[in-house]
């Protein structure tokens, strides 16, 4: 059985364009017809020092925080450029030295936001969704990541006429993301697909379960999505044999990842769990053990790392 930890970030020279485009492509796939994704990706040399995965994490919370604000109907654009900032700046959320930065902007439609909601988007917790859209954790993800990356954020909105979150990663060569690049490239694993299992998925926020149900569908299993525990639990008692594997995130109201998988464990002690967490968040093995939880895996899910997860779970010999 793999260690129940965290990984930790891996932050090396990367090309940014690459990687938000993956993440674009997640978050259409998880919108209706009714929200237009619009996308000006220029500065395809661009490369910053970070890691992929929490470069990924700002780019779906963003989106995802949009498409709530504008109730899944509306535009929402997303944009990215470098600039050259030539005096050091103070932005809404940050200061920004003077230097050479890449620059990532999140626009919607949406309702916008009063000064009040403006000074505590970033707070932990603090959430104007109602219940069962989100714990209030994902701008304050987003805040952590871009400080854990040198950048700053930038937040403009007027009520009405929708928001617009400017983040700012410290630039470098291209030529320092195309070495590591190389490197990597000789290590790529090949992605292993599903043989229809069936995956229990919960999440209290909605559109990430929904976007994990559309990755796993893809990958070819069978995602049942619930965005309430109780729920998912009262589905797994009633049939527990139905389900292969368990996808829980951690960090939810009625019952936290780490209470569900204990009760499920309880009632199937060989049950595959695979914990989802987000940035910066670690939990004591001791008590991943002994709610049978399997491994952890960082938020936002990326494809390959959810395949080989589920692969080394559900196709080992």
């Amino acid at each position: 059985m793999p260690s129940a930890v965290a990984a930790s970030g891996s932050n090396h020279a990367l090309r940014v364009q690459p990687v938000i485009a993956e993440a674009v492509d997640l978050l259409r796939a998880s919108f209706p017809a009714t929200l237009a994704v619009e996308t000006h990706l220029a500065a395809a040399d661009a490369a910053m020092t970070g890691d992929p995965t929490e470069l990924q994490q700002v780019v779906m919370n963003l989106g995802t925080n949009a498409a709530q604000a504008m109730n899944s109907r509306g535009v929402l654009e997303i944009a990215l450029d470098m600039t050259e900032i030539v005096e050091a700046q103070a932005l809404s959320h940050g200061n920004l030295p003077a230097g050479r930065y890449i620059r990532l902007a999140v626009r919607d439609t949406g309702s916008g936001m009063d000064q009040a909601t403006l000074e505590r988007i970033f707070e932990p917790f603090f959430t104007t969704k109602p219940a069962g859209h989100g714990t209030g954790l994902g701008l304050s993800t987003v805040h952590g990541i871009v400080a854990a990356h040198r950048g700053a954020v930038d937040v403009k909105s007027q009520l009405g006429q929708g928001t617009t979150f400017e983040i700012y990663f410290p630039q470098i060569e291209p030529a320092s993301a195309q070495a590591d690049e190389g490197e990597g490239e000789a290590t790529e694993v090949p992605v292993e697909y599903g043989n229809a299992e069936t995956i229990l998925v919960v999440d209290d926020d909605t559109p990430l379960m929904q976007l994990a149900e559309e990755m796993l569908a893809a990958l070819g299993y069978e995602p049942v999505g619930f965005n309430r525990s109780p729920a998912a639990l009262n589905a797994f008692s009633a049939d527990p044999g139905r389900f292969d594997l368990v996808l829980t995130d951690e960090v939810m109201p009625d019952m936290t990842g780490v209470e569900l998988s204990g009760k499920l464990h309880e009632i199937r002690s060989d049950l595959p769990i695979v914990l989802m967490t987000g940035y910066g968040r670690t939990l004591r093995s001791r008590q991943l053990t002994a709610a049978g939880i399997s491994e952890v895996i960082k938020k936002p899910l990326l494809s390959a790392s959810v395949a080989q997860c589920l692969a080394r779970h559900l196709h080992s010999s």
